[in-house]
């Protein structure tokens, strides 16, 4: 996938994930941070996804 579709249209930044951490007790820095968020965006993706088609099929 290349870089822009990975951050496209994304409202949470690396700075947030990083303060959301922090709250919990967890410190992570801002490399770290983008690779959790791309991967929370990818799975976000593939279950709406998932989803879109599992309606198309029970319609069939």
């Amino acid at each position: 996938m290349a870089e822009k579709d990975l951050t496209e249209k994304r409202k949470i930044t690396p700075e947030m994930a990083i303060k959301y951490f922090r709250g919990k007790g967890i410190e992570i820095d801002e490399k770290k941070a983008s690779e959790i968020l791309d991967f929370l965006y990818i799975l976000a993706k593939l279950t709406v996804n998932q989803y879109i088609n599992n309606q198309d099929g029970d319609e069939k």
